[in-house]
């Protein structure tokens, strides 16, 4: 009877089922394929605020490219050293274990448009800045400030008379306030790897534009990893850092906030979670003693600037470590000082 049912279905209705059945199947395999690079499926909080769709977006997004298998990551000292610039690589389309850009054009105008570097003595000089103070100082600085009995209420009361209030003016009132509240923990947070990992970005695009010899490039690399390595004990802890950090530069409004929260989200599960990338790299992994080349660079251009000594009680134990071989390369004045 079944027998006679089937074969009484006209072709045109195989056809169309085949091709549903095909359909699912590469679906289902696609998602199978992403589960296993990382993917997880919206959690319920995400579905039940109506965002399911931009998190399977993310999720596409994030997905990451990689050379071999991601285990093979546990052994391969260039991985490890790539590690930091993972973070941009996903959104990037990048093969993050490799040092090569997908889209070299791209890559230039975005350090044209967002960071104004044009060549390599401009990515020499952004890369230092990220490395000896970023925007962790001056977030450190505005910290300190609002620790200061009436200093907050003082500078936002000035701020609101203002009659044009600029975006900069907003931004500020609204980190102070963040800072008042210690919301998300930003009075004891480390804001290093806002600017370290933004450093490895850069120092893979140099790469990749020829603006950075290879050597240069995996000695920076092992110079940033040194750096993460002594402010935080984990890549967990790291990544909450920069995406907090990333969180108080942003400043765009409620809106924007909960689009940026929902994009680290998902990110930091392609990099932590059960399949992440980092997942996959031990945090102690060794990588080569940095020689600090990016330093060389930077006297052959006269761009070194040493800590004034006012600032070197605050400067951490790797910024401090930094200083010290910056000023083995710095000239020397007439009286013998380093000139700063």
């Amino acid at each position: 009877m079944i027998a006679s049912v089937l074969s009484g279905i006209p072709f045109p209705v195989w056809l169309a089922i085949g091709c549903v059945v095909v359909l699912l199947l590469n679906y289902y395999v696609k998602q199978a394929v992403a589960r296993a690079k990382g993917a997880v499926p919206a959690p319920r909080d995400v579905r039940m605020a109506g965002k399911e769709k931009d998190w399977n977006k993310l999720n596409e997004h994030h997905t990451p490219h990689l050379s071999g298998k991601r285990q093979d990551m546990a052994t391969d000292p260039q991985a490890r050293l790539l590690a930091p610039s993972m973070v941009y690589s996903l959104c990037n389309d990048e093969i993050v274990n490799r040092l090569e850009l997908a889209q070299p054009d791209t890559m230039k105008a975005m350090l044209e448009r967002d960071w104004d570097i044009t060549d390599r003595e401009g990515l020499l000089r952004q890369i230092y800045s990220l490395l000896r103070a970023g925007h962790r100082e001056d977030f450190a600085g505005l910290r300190e400030r609002c620790a200061r009995p009436g200093w907050a209420d003082n500078e936002i009361a000035r701020l609101n008379k203002t009659a044009d209030s600029s975006m900069e003016d907003w931004e500020r009132r609204w980190r102070i306030r963040r800072f008042l509240d210690n919301d998300r923990g930003i009075q004891t947070l480390d804001f290093a790897a806002w600017d370290l990992i933004r450093a490895a970005n850069l120092t893979r695009a140099g790469a990749g534009l020829g603006w950075l010899s290879e050597d240069e490039a995996w000695d920076t690399f092992a110079l940033i990893n040194r750096a993460l390595q002594h402010s935080y004990s984990s890549w967990d802890e790291a990544w909450e850092a920069y995406r907090t950090t990333r969180w108080l530069w942003a400043a765009e409004g409620d809106v924007q906030t909960a689009a940026n929260d929902l994009h680290d989200r998902n990110r930091g599960e392609f990099l932590l979670g059960a399949s992440g990338l980092w997942t996959a790299i031990p945090w102690d992994a060794p990588y080569p003693t940095t020689r600090f080349l990016l330093l060389d660079a930077l006297a052959d251009m006269g761009a070194l600037r040493l800590l004034q000594p006012s600032a070197w009680s605050y400067a951490s134990a790797w910024e401090q470590d930094l200083d010290e071989h910056a000023r083995t390369r710095a000239p020397m004045s007439i009286g013998g000082k380093p000139i700063v």
